[in-house]
Parts: structure tokens; C-alpha cells; sequence
């Protein structure tokens, strides 16, 4: 299943809403019967244009307030290396491979401003890192919608 129609799309755009929901009420929803949406659900899953179900989180009421994008400019020979560490961090949301004025762009989210500081000063204190760009995110506009981010 390469191409998708626009039924596949009410699915997935029901299922990032609720994936709990009954396959019965989801198919109400998106107007069709319930074999059809269990079998595009099937279809989805086994091409793997939905890679897993997962849960969103409220970040703030888990008491992580402090969002920050950090753009890095880095040696081209130290990308690889760099950037799996970065991911390796339990703080670290994401981690972008970018062109422009920064190589790398990952997404960070702490308790408080000293947890961002102290990731600043020691994780970031890397062989190959030539200079950072830290974007502290004041509000959304819009979150990714199957990440709450």
C-alpha cells in the first residue's frame, strides 16, 4: 500500500485524535463499515505508514516547563557521532540532520532552566561542536499532532 485515499486519511486523522477508540465508533465516524476500517487500519500498519500507536504527554503536568530548540554548527567528520550522543539523552525530544546555519537541530525539554544549563555546559561540551544557537520555546501555536509537541 503505497498510495493512500482520502478514507485512509479520515482513519489516520481519527486515530491521532483517539487511537483508543473503538474500530466501530471510528468507522461511524469516517462513514464506513467496520471490516473496511479494520482492514485499512491492517493495511496502514503492515506498509508501515503507521509505524506504532503511542501516548501523548502533557509535559507540563509532569513538571518538564523548559522547551528548548539548540541548533549546532558542527565539524562535518564529528555529525554522526554528535548526533547519536545528542539522542542518546533522556531529555532530547528529537534530533535533525539540517542544512543552512546550523547541521544538527534537536529539541530538548527539562524541569527547569538550571537542568537546560547544566545539559548546555556538559552535554554539549563535545569535541566538534563549533558554535550554538539555543531557541527557548515560549508557547505553541500548533503541536504535532501525534506528539503533543
Amino acid at each position: 500500500m503505497s498510495v493512500i485515499d482520502g478514507l485512509d486519511m479520515k482513519i489516520i486523522r481519527a486515530l491521532q485524535r483517539d487511537a483508543r477508540k473503538p474500530i466501530v465508533q471510528i468507522a461511524k465516524a469516517v462513514d464506513a463499515n467496520e471490516a473496511t476500517v479494520r482492514r485499512r487500519i491492517n493495511k496502514l500498519l503492515s506498509s508501515g505508514i503507521i509505524e506504532r500507536f503511542t501516548v501523548v504527554l502533557d509535559y507540563h503536568k509532569l513538571g518538564r516547563v523548559i522547551k528548548a530548540f539548540i541548533g549546532l554548527r558542527v565539524e562535518p567528520a564529528k555529525l554522526k557521532v554528535i548526533a547519536e550522543h545528542l539522542a542518546k539523552h533522556p531529555d532530547t525530544q528529537v534530533v535533525y540532520r539540517t542544512s543552512g546555519d546550523t547541521d544538527i537541530v534537536t529539541e530538548v525539554i527539562f524541569e527547569k532552566m538550571e537542568d537546560l544549563n547544566t545539559f548546555l555546559e556538559e552535554e554539549l561540551n563535545l569535541d566538534g561542536i563549533l558554535g550554538t544557537i539555543v531557541t527557548i520555546v515560549i508557547g505553541p501555536y500548533k503541536r504535532c499532532p501525534w506528539t503533543g509537541l
